[in-house]
């Protein structure tokens, strides 16, 4: 018996993981894979918090975490700076008009839910009907909720493919629509985290820590994690299938040829061995 590990007899080896064991439920192999690379997420949080103090750079920032993320996504390990300045350093052309785009729609956002409410009470206090305002104010956050959701698709298509800018905006919104299930469950989540932080700030201005030391690396895994499967699915898997080729991202799912492999994989099948018995003391009669 054992507890956490403790007590536990080292020197006994099992049968082994069966290479046809099944697949981890997705709630679980997302942290899995979280925890798995918990302390390279805070790092790339803060390296990505960096890259976007200057506001016209968050846009190739997003790319750059976004390019490591793909790795996580895709369970391979990488360097994380050397990556992320990849994906922020290639990508930048198309990155820098989409963060761009995203600031806009952020501060008409602000905007539309400053002045049309204030708008519609001016009109009702005036003896009028302020119903006019109220409604610009939905179609306004409407909207910009449909961009939200069209980034989380964007990015990943930059970072993953050469398609044109036109073409991953139209491919963006098609995504998003094709996902809405997923993409909804993924706005509950960057809400909830958002409003505990605003809470929390309330309470303690320390809180506001979390956002370039947590935050930001978990809700892109977020993202990354429910939109990516999307992207490989109708947009990467078709490409290759129409070359008449393989998907490489897939490639670590496939077994070595018989030639390329080093050793036998018989996970699950190996028959326990023992540990070494310990020899019992006689006893002595004193």
């Amino acid at each position: 018996m054992s507890f956490l590990g403790f007590g536990a007899d080292y020197e006994k080896a099992g049968s082994g993981i069966s290479k046809n064991a099944p697949k981890k439920k997705p709630f679980f192999l997302f942290w899995e894979m979280y925890f798995g690379r918990f302390w390279k997420l805070i790092k790339l949080s803060l390296l990505t918090f960096v890259f976007c103090i200057p506001v016209v750079t968050i846009g190739p920032a997003i790319a750059g975490m976004t390019k490591v993320l793909r790795c996580y996504q895709l369970d391979k390990d990488t360097f994380i700076w050397h990556e992320f300045w990849k994906g922020f350093s290639q990508n930048w052309k198309k990155s820098l008009p989409a963060g761009l785009i995203d600031v806009a729609f952020g501060v008409s956002l602000i905007c539309a839910l400053n002045v049309y409410p204030a708008m519609a009470k001016a009109a009702a206090q005036s003896g009028g009907s302020g119903t006019i305002y109220y409604v610009l104010c939905v179609i306004s956050v409407s909207f910009a909720l449909t961009v939200l959701m069209m980034n989380f698709y964007a990015f990943p298509m930059i970072v993953a493919t050469e398609l044109s800018f036109k073409n991953i905006i139209k491919n963006s919104f098609f995504l998003t629509c094709l996902g809405l299930k997923k993409n909804i469950i993924t706005l509950l989540i960057l809400f909830l985290i958002t409003a505990i932080i605003v809470v929390g700030t309330v309470v303690n201005l320390l809180t506001l820590i979390l956002v370039p030391v947590w935050a930001l690396s978990f809700m892109g895994f977020v993202v990354i994690f429910n939109s990516y499967p999307l992207i490989q699915k109708y947009v990467i898997d078709p490409f290759y299938a129409e070359k008449g080729q393989d998907n490489p991202e897939y490639d670590y799912l496939k077994p070595l040829d018989a030639e390329d492999a080093v050793f036998l994989d018989k996970g699950g099948e190996e028959a326990p061995i023992e540990g070494k018995k310990k020899k019992s003391k006689g006893r002595t009669i004193s």
